[in-house]
């Protein structure tokens, strides 16, 4: 995808990464077009998948809640792919990522509480194809 970006499409989508709110006419300074030509390229990058979602930045330490990775063993016959998907569209779970090794997959989740990460991992568990969960407790991070 990254090569049907023209260079004022790359310079719109970095301006964006730095700050999702900025208006139409500060990205079109930003970027050297008019804001109806820069409103045009945000909706056809929207369309095309380049931009998926607007998002915060919040402090981590600003909210109560509970951090874990969840270590997720995979029976042999189930497609890795297929059970990450489905498991990365848990609430709660934020990040999945396929592995190699004795781990098929490691989940990064945060809830708002102990009970809820434990429920979360019940589903998880629930699903066929999953043999094994383990949940490691995140207690300190070294970034915000």
């Amino acid at each position: 995808m990254r090569d049907t970006l023209d260079d004022k499409d790359r310079l719109l989508v970095n301006a964006l990464r730095r700050n999702a709110r900025a208006s139409l006419v500060s990205l079109a300074r930003d970027i050297g077009l008019s804001r109806s030509a820069t409103h045009d390229r945000v909706l056809k990058l929207e369309e095309r998948g380049v931009i998926r979602r607007y998002t915060v930045d919040v402090d981590r330490r600003a909210l109560p809640n509970t951090r874990a990775f969840l270590s997720i063993q995979f029976a042999g016959e189930f497609v890795q792919k297929e059970l990450a998907g489905e498991i990365y569209a848990l609430d709660g779970v934020e990040a999945a990522y396929c592995l190699t090794g004795d781990i098929d997959m490691l989940a990064y989740c945060e809830c708002d509480s102990d009970h809820d990460l434990s429920e979360l991992r019940d589903k998880v568990t629930a699903f066929e194809g999953v043999i094994s969960v383990r949940t490691q407790h995140v207690l300190v991070s070294s970034h915000s």
